[in-house]
């Protein structure tokens, strides 16, 4: 009979996750949320206007094959003053404002549109506002929230991991380098080999992405965390080393056979699957598949750091015949595109940042998730650390 592990990670809900706006494909595996981009369109329609005020009518429509979960539009309100508002949240009466849906019109059936509108004083007839960008999201997999971007984060190291050395083993492909950042050790940067593990070194580089908005990802939590993992995996390592040897994770090799699909497992999200077996390639028992899951204390699974982005249980699905699977859903949120978005609408990057190691997004248009319009910028100059992720920033 097959046995199949499955570990399971949340999909963060800092933001209108997984809103891409660059038309190639994916290049990374790091992240694999599912989450449509934004397209549509948003129209501005007046309804009357009197030269010294004016309504006005904005129409959201859904060109998406799924019903959207959430939506918001950017406005130029200029120095008109809005006085009132139907069917949307606005963040400001004047200049830059972001309109958001009530509780009941958060969902535009795919192809259908959604109407907000307001009311507001002008200076003269000449000043009017404008549609600035737009996006939405349809949700194909349950969202989880955090609040520091820690947990997912952890997880989504965890796949990179596992795509680029294809092992669980932090104690050996890990190292503390003493100035309070855990690395790629050297036995994990010759595991690399020639392609060099990028989406892992992207990841530990945001342990110095400190000038991130903290609300959305504290860099500082995690670095402190890392080394902290780390600490609590070689523990763990070394009691069942000398009180539970038959509960270590076995030396291993994984290879992705599957995914990112959607399980219906677990709190939320897609999953990458796995084919986990014995280093020389032979099939592992149903005891050491469940003893795996101490592999991942690092990422913090179990009682080391009680990562709710991660579950595991064993059933029998999707495997090859014959061998053992191990299924994680690593999303961090920070790159979900494969889709496309229309022109004016800009995407909505979770934790304000996005995995683009080619810098295809550099320069492009991103709405920040406190609903601000910005641009995608690299760091990478100032701090070498953080290459391969542009942030979305004024």
């Amino acid at each position: 009979m097959k046995n199949i592990v499955w570990l399971m990670a949340g999909l963060s809900a800092l933001a209108l996750q997984g809103c891409a706006s660059y038309q190639g494909s994916e290049t990374s595996d790091e992240s694999v949320a599912q989450a449509d981009s934004a397209v549509g369109s948003a129209t501005l329609t007046y309804t009357s206007d009197w030269g010294t005020g004016f309504c006005v009518n904005v129409t959201i429509q859904n060109g998406l094959t799924q019903a959207t979960s959430r939506w918001q539009a950017v406005l130029d309100l200029k120095t008109t003053t809005v006085t009132s508002t139907w069917n949307a949240k606005m963040s400001a009466t004047t200049g830059q404002s972001t309109a958001t849906p009530m509780d009941y019109n958060t969902s535009i059936a795919a192809g259908a549109s959604t109407t907000f509108g307001f009311c507001a004083n002008a200076p003269s007839a000449s000043v009017r506002p404008v549609v600035l960008a737009w996006n939405m999201e349809s949700n194909v997999y349950a969202t989880c929230s955090t609040s520091s971007g820690l947990f997912p984060a952890k997880a989504a190291l965890a796949v990179a991991m596992a795509n680029e050395l294809g092992r669980w083993t932090p104690t050996t492909d890990l190292v503390s380098n003493g100035q309070g950042r855990v690395v790629l050790s050297s036995a994990g940067l010759t595991k690399c080999g020639s392609a060099g593990c990028p989406n892992t070194k992207a990841i530990l580089g945001q342990q110095d992405a400190y000038f991130v908005d903290q609300q959305m990802f504290n860099a500082t939590n995690y670095a402190s965390d890392l080394i902290a993992s780390f600490d609590r995996q070689n523990n763990l390592i070394a009691n069942l080393n000398n009180n539970n040897k038959a509960a270590l994770p076995p030396p291993h090799k994984l290879t992705k056979v599957g995914g990112p699909t959607n399980l219906g497992l677990g709190s939320c999200g897609p999953h990458y699957i796995y084919q986990v077996d014995h280093s020389d390639g032979t099939a592992l028992t149903s005891t050491e598949a469940a003893n795996m899951a101490n592999a991942l204390c690092f990422y913090g699974y179990g009682g080391c750091g009680n990562n709710t982005y991660l579950a595991f249980a064993q059933t029998t699905n999707g495997c090859p015949s014959g061998r053992t699977c191990v299924a994680i859903d690593p999303t961090d949120g920070d790159n979900s595109s494969t889709s496309t978005t229309t022109a004016g609408s800009a995407p909505t990057y979770p934790m304000n940042r996005v995995y683009d190691p080619t810098n295809a997004l550099l320069g492009t248009a991103c709405i920040m998730t406190n609903g601000t319009l910005a641009t995608l910028k690299s760091k990478c100059a100032t701090y070498p650390t953080t290459c391969g992720y542009l942030y979305c920033m004024l």
